[in-house]
């Protein structure tokens, strides 16, 4: 029995998956896009990798410093380059796309808006430090001192879906007036 090694979408077509996914779902991070591409086994890792580096290397997508790390968008290269080559964009594809992009989207923008980082300290104990911003503006830090990883894992893990609440009734509490 001759086992079979899994399909490899041809460059040019990894590229444009790429390039369309970015141009439907807006400026991600590497890790957001992988998680698209991946979750629905479109690319692995390397492959995205591969075609991020050519489409930013021909102007078609550039590579933004942002916070902590970097999120990729299309250009008017890459925009044009869709325009003249979109038709040989797999319709699988775009009709994933069509069904999802708003919950990717979604997604992708409440992960932008929070953050949290672990920290162990010295005496052993977790440092969760969270984070909410509004365009590039730290709006609330919060950090907890906990005492094992796995609460603040558990914590760090909640945050994305609980920050907006929670800022929203520390401003409310704050701005109370007390009889």
């Amino acid at each position: 029995m001759k086992i079979q090694p899994p399909r490899r979408a041809p460059d040019d077509e990894q590229k444009l998956m790429v390039l369309y996914s970015l141009s439907r779902l807006g400026p991600c991070t590497e890790f957001q896009l992988l998680q698209f591409l991946f979750d629905n086994d479109l690319l692995n890792y390397f492959d995205m990798m591969f075609a991020l580096g050519d489409l930013c290397d021909r102007g078609q997508a550039v590579r933004v410093k942002k916070n902590a790390g970097y999120l990729y968008q299309v250009t008017e290269a890459g925009k044009e380059a869709l325009t003249l080559f979109g038709g040989r964009v797999p319709m699988s594809l775009k009709s994933l796309l069509a069904e999802t992009e708003n919950s990717w989207k979604a997604r992708f923008r409440e992960e932008s808006q929070s953050s949290q980082q672990i920290v162990q300290t010295d005496r052993g104990e977790y440092e969760l430090h969270l984070k909410i911003m509004e365009q590039d503006m730290d709006m609330m830090r919060l950090s907890l001192s906990l005492p094992t990883r796995e609460l603040a894992d558990q914590l760090a893990q909640r945050w994305p879906q609980k920050a907006g609440k929670i800022y929203d009734m520390v401003i409310r509490i704050l701005s109370e007036d007390e009889a």
